[in-house]
């Protein structure tokens, strides 16, 4: 049964092995004093072209002329989705993501904070980079988009690896870090995939 991302799993991995969660992602939402219950529903993308690859899916994303392909994990939680992205036109830049709930529609689309993250993978050396923290008006999530991380790395150790470990610096204490731990099964037909579909489209 797919666990809550409300609170990350304790992982000591031989690199993260000195670090441990403090804190619920809600919190840092409910902090920031973003949460209403007065609000619009947000924009939906039309989604076509699913296909099932074990743990993951890939499909592609549109509204209007905007079109993303995608390949996501959302069997680990019930409540949060990891996924790469990529646009046509710009296939060669995938962007990682993850998108977890956080209960209530939100009031504005604004970047919540930028906060350092670490990607663990097998027995391979962590990567490390940022995460911008966003929400978007009337989407009840939380949107955790990284960037300055080694992607073609990254989408490498997936295609081999098990499992895939999140390490996130909530906020500026050095000890408020949250963990989170996906699949891989299937990541690596999920990326060929993906890979053909943005090729396709431009």
């Amino acid at each position: 049964m797919p666990r809550s991302a409300t609170l990350g799993p304790h992982f000591r991995g031989r690199h993260f092995r000195d670090f441990h969660p403090r804190i619920l992602l809600a919190s840092l939402i409910m902090t920031a004093g973003l949460l209403t219950s007065n609000i619009s529903a947000a924009v939906d993308f039309n989604t076509t072209e699913q296909q099932q690859h074990g743990m993951w899916q890939s499909l592609v994303v549109s509204l209007g002329s905007e079109s993303h392909v995608r390949m996501i994990e959302h069997s680990s939680y019930s409540d949060a989705m990891l996924s790469v992205n990529a646009t046509p036109g710009s296939c060669t830049q995938p962007w990682l993501e993850v998108r977890t709930s956080v209960g209530e529609n939100q009031p504005l689309s604004e970047r919540v904070n930028d906060v350092p993250a670490d990607v663990l993978i097998g027995d391979h050396y962590t990567l490390t980079g940022r995460v911008e923290l966003l929400t978007e008006r009337g989407d009840d999530g939380l949107y955790l988009r990284f960037h300055d991380l080694d992607m073609p790395t990254l989408l490498q150790q997936m295609q081999d690896g098990q499992e895939l470990h999140l390490r996130i610096r909530m906020t500026e204490d050095v000890d408020d870090y949250w963990f989170m731990t996906f699949s891989l099964e299937g990541a690596a037909d999920a990326l060929s995939r993906m890979k053909q579909l943005c090729f396709s489209r431009g």
